[in-house]
């Protein structure tokens, strides 16, 4: 597709670029052995870097461009959910996000230009984090860039691309293509992070579980709008138009971002030229129409998309593992792409490490593989109902949708049929092997496997407590100490109630936030138990 506007600075921004190193298998002619490495410094490569490299795991990180980004000041994935925000929290990049960009628990539904409703994500006011917080995503790599280099467990270098590999029974050899040459290096474990066009898993030939593409076309137009402190802040909602008016009956997604940068997307593919749709004359037509025709605005950067859907039969083969959209890839209706992504990274990053020190069996890895993949899918799934309601594939798809939506307009309980994008929130791994719990508890939210809920706790968080490692907390009484870190947290009524604890409970967190067990009452020995079979888990054979 033709007539994009894709320039690599803005007032007052310009992306940053990374200088190469010569690579010490150059200079010293040799080739080395890493604990782990890393293809792909986007939002999946960079994460796991940083939770493997603050963990202590010497880790080598490729990638082949020597920017942040793709495709110059391309915002691709902005909404960053509040699960992510709680993992970058504990290395200190959160605050920088939530400090840039803009805010927002709330939404609103069109149809055509009639309001139908505003839905709010996070009604709580007592949690640490919004349900999102909108920023391009060159600022979230750069920031992640950043924080890495205050680690120096990691070796993060640019211009280096993987061009070949060869997975050996103890080891993973890398070909690596640099500006000086090829040069080799081997590592324990390497990790594919290296996005939809992933280079690994061509050269590994990894199989899908499924592929598809779909024909639906769209254009992005990131604009600079010219609007006051005050009305910036009423649009900090994020605002989507079914049978949009501007797109003649196409869906329209707008968004605040940063720097009064506001994020559309609209369908291009039923109209007559969707090529010529992608011209930055054609966008200053059309988001005329959208924000009015006295408001001033600058393009920002313009260009087509259209997606695919994508998912891996397997995200562990051998020593090579998959994450990101390396592994998978769906519509990004729902936020779902680069907060999933981290996610990955979260996930197996503390696992990785265990095995590297020994403390744990290789087979924990394995349920990585089961609850990411378990995770894809889910999100797969929810992110093409999604699209099919967005924009719908044949005659029955739209009469369903358009009963929905009459539905919806009259009555309230109807909403929740309205599939604009069901957005991102921590995966359960509901089914995961590790999973433990003795007792009846009253809460589904805090069940195993979930996210830790928050709440206010003591002149924080309860989130704060649980520092990246196990950890114990002993509910309604004070617990035996442990060679992990426990705590004791006093009568509550909202975190009680969300823990579904009446009385007094044990309840056990891995090292990524989820819970991992349960129990009532308080029992250090419950907890012990729960944390060693995770050391020493095996998988079972089929």
């Amino acid at each position: 597709m033709r007539g994009t506007l894709q320039p690599n600075s803005m007032r007052g921004y310009t992306l940053p670029r990374y200088e190469y190193r010569t690579p010490p298998e150059f200079l010293e002619k040799q080739s080395f052995l890493y604990p782990v490495i890393v293809a792909g410094a986007g939002l999946a490569g960079l994460t796991a870097a940083l939770e493997l490299g603050t963990r202590g795991i010497r880790c080598l990180l490729l990638d082949e461009d020597d920017t942040v980004g793709a495709s110059g000041l391309s915002s691709r994935g902005i909404c960053y959910a509040k699960r992510s925000l709680e993992i970058l929290d504990r290395f200190g990049v959160a605050a920088r996000i939530r400090e840039k960009g803009a805010t927002w628990n709330e939404g609103d539904v069109y149809r055509g230009a009639e309001r139908l409703y505003r839905f709010n994500l996070q009604p709580e006011t007592d949690q640490k984090f919004p349900a999102f917080v909108n920023l391009q995503q060159f600022y979230v790599e750069q920031y992640l860039v950043e924080r890495l280099q205050s680690v120096p467990a990691v070796d993060l270098r640019w211009k280096n691309r993987v061009a070949g590999i060869q997975a050996e029974k103890d080891f993973v050899a890398v070909k690596v293509e640099t500006p000086d040459g090829i040069c080799n290096a081997s590592a324990s474990y390497l990790v594919a992070a290296d996005g939809g066009h992933s280079t690994v898993r061509e050269l590994l030939g990894a199989e899908d579980e499924e592929r598809s593409f779909y024909e639906d076309r769209w254009c992005i137009a990131d604009v600079h709008m010219d609007i006051d402190e005050k009305r910036r802040s009423e649009q900090t909602v994020r605002r989507a138009y079914l049978d949009g008016i501007p797109t003649e009956g196409g869906a329209i997604w707008y968004h605040q971002m940063a720097d009064g940068i506001w994020r559309t997307d609209w369908q291009i593919g039923h109209l007559a030229d969707p090529d010529g749709e992608t011209t930055p004359e054609k966008a200053v037509e059309r988001l005329r129409k959208l924000v009015g025709p006295d408001m001033r605005f600058e393009l920002v950067w313009v260009g087509p998309w259209r997606f695919k859907k994508r998912l891996l039969k397997r995200f562990l083969h051998g020593r090579v593992l998959f994450a990101g959209d390396a592994a998978h890839e769906h519509s990004p209706f729902g936020a779902r792409g680069g907060n999933s992504a981290m996610q990955d990274a979260n996930n197996l990053a503390w696992k990785l490490a265990l095995v590297l020190a020994q403390r744990a069996r290789p087979d924990l890895l394995e349920t990585y593989d089961d609850e990411r993949h378990y995770a894809a899918r889910d999100n797969t799934e929810n992110a093409t109902r999604s699209a099919i309601f967005i924009g719908p594939e044949s005659a029955g798809q739209r009469l369903f949708r358009d009963a929905i939506l009459d539905l919806a307009s009259r009555e309230p309980w109807a909403r929740r049929w309205v599939n604009v994008g069901r957005l991102s929130v921590a995966t359960v791994y509901e089914k995961s092997a590790l999973n433990g719990e003795n007792g009846k508890f009253n809460s589904f939210l805090a069940r195993p496997g979930a996210a830790a809920p928050d709440g206010r706790f003591g002149d924080g968080y309860f989130v704060d407590q649980l520092g990246g490692d196990f950890c114990v907390a002993y509910f309604g009484a004070e617990g035996p100490p442990l060679p992990f870190r426990s705590f004791f947290v006093p009568e509550d009524e909202k975190l009680f109630m969300r823990y579904g604890v009446e009385s007094t409970a044990t309840y056990v967190f891995r090292p990524d936030g989820h819970v991992l067990a349960r129990c009532q009452g308080i029992d250090s020995g419950f907890a012990l138990a729960a944390i060693e079979a995770v050391f020493n888990y095996r998988k079972e054979n089929p």
